[in-house]
Formats: C-alpha cells, structure tokens, sequence
C-alpha cells in the first residue's frame, strides 16, 4: 500500500514552499498554525488495490483532497497546486470554494486521482 499522504506532502513541498513556507500538513492543522496563512492541508480519500493477476494487486487507485486557506488571491496557490499535481500524473476530479466567515479566509477543498504502480513510486 502506498502512503498517500506523505508522497503528496513530499510533491507539494517541493514547489510550494515560496507560497506556504513550511506549512504543508497532513490530516489536521495544528493549532499553533490555524491563523497563519496561508497553509495546506493533505488528506487521503480512499487508496483501493486494483489490477489484480494471480490474486495480486499490481496497481492502487488512489484519492486525495488538498486542501488550502488564504486570506490572500487564491488563484497563484490553486493554480501552482494543480500544476504541481498534473505533473505528477494526478487528474483533478472537483475543486469546491469555501469562505470562512469567522475568520475571513478562503478555502478551496482540491480532489485528484491517480492510479499507481504497486512496485514503482507515484
């Protein structure tokens, strides 16, 4: 099984580190970094083996949600996130906007797949 999480983590920060600094997270934002924007957070859908031959998984589909929060122009974060995920074989299924009210950020949930080679690294 592959760690969906930590790969995309490990992606992301190789490029998105000039925008976010280190505050990259997986599954939850701690709360020293709740006010400090922006910041990403990475979180696995689903991860199902598939391709199976002699009762053997040859690849997984896998299911991630980036999600980020600004209080900046989201666009230069949503669109070096895409550009960071395409290039690393993720097709974006749904991108959905949100605005916080109580705290005057904006979030945007990203959802891509991608099928993995069980023996190979995505």
């Amino acid at each position: 099984m592959i760690d969906t999480e930590v790969k995309v983590i490990n992606i992301l920060e190789s490029t998105m580190t000039k925008l976010v600094s280190n505050r990259i997270f997986r599954l939850t934002v701690p709360d020293a970094y709740a006010d400090k924007y922006p910041y990403i957070k990475v979180s696995e859908i689903n991860n199902i083996n598939n391709d199976y031959r002699d009762n053997d998984a040859k690849t997984s589909d896998l299911r991630v949600q980036i999600d980020f929060w600004t209080k900046g122009d989201p666009a230069p974060i949503q669109n070096l996130i895409n550009k960071t995920m395409e290039s690393h074989q993720f097709k974006r299924t749904s991108v959905t906007p949100f605005y916080e009210q109580d705290t005057g950020a904006f979030r945007k949930a990203m959802r891509y797949i991608s099928k993995a080679n069980l023996k190979e690294e995505i």
